[in-house]
């Protein structure tokens, strides 16, 4: 039996939202930021690490006491960056969530089943990775094994399907996983499931 590995939940809110009027982490979902819901999410994991880069200063004081905040200063390189910038602060052997702050259609159960999954993983799998009718998306969980690799890539993605034998896919009922926001549009459209979904 291998020793379950701590899974810390990285929340990535780091990229500009110059399409929206408020940056992706505070746009509103009921009575919630998606940052909180995020956060909310994986709160049975313990503290989430939220990884800041564009509009810090705005988003800080907003952002749950419960947890810890990176600030990535180097936020336009992409997201790789901010992932490093993450796994720099958390432990050598500690596995990872990779949660983008823009899925706020996400519910908790779905980051149950995947946590479940990755304790009950093969010898041989290091990721897991939920997938709606033949579509991948996030959050993803990532095993300390992989942890280096992250360091040597251009993308987060190159490394999650450089060797497809150790991914589990975990197939799941919900688009969710992949419904997020960057403009007016796709936030109105998430806001009308968000509101449907209560």
């Amino acid at each position: 039996m291998r020793k379950p590995e701590k899974i810390i939940p990285i929340i990535l809110a780091a990229g500009s939202s110059q399409a929206l009027p408020f940056p992706k982490a505070l746009t509103p979902f009921g009575r919630q930021t998606s940052l909180e819901i995020a956060v909310e999410n994986c709160s049975f994991l313990g503290a989430s690490l939220v990884v800041l880069g564009s509009d810090a200063q705005r988003i800080l004081p907003d952002v749950p006491k419960s947890s810890q905040v990176v600030i990535n200063r180097r936020w336009r390189e992409g997201q790789l960056s901010s992932l490093q910038a993450a796994l720099r602060k958390i432990p050598d052997d500690a596995a990872f969530l990779i949660y983008p702050v823009d899925h706020a259609l996400l519910q908790p159960e779905t980051v149950e089943q995947l946590v479940r999954a990755f304790r009950n993983r093969s010898a041989s799998q290091e990721t897991v990775m939920p997938r709606h009718k033949g579509t991948y998306g996030h959050p993803v969980i990532v095993s300390a094994a992989v942890r280096s690799e992250f360091f040597d890539a251009r993308t987060a993605r190159e490394v999650m399907y450089r060797v497809p034998e150790r991914i589990r896919v975990l197939n799941v009922r919900t688009n969710s996983i992949f419904e997020d926001f960057d403009t007016p549009e796709s936030y109105e459209k998430c806001l009308r499931k968000f509101r449907a979904q209560k």
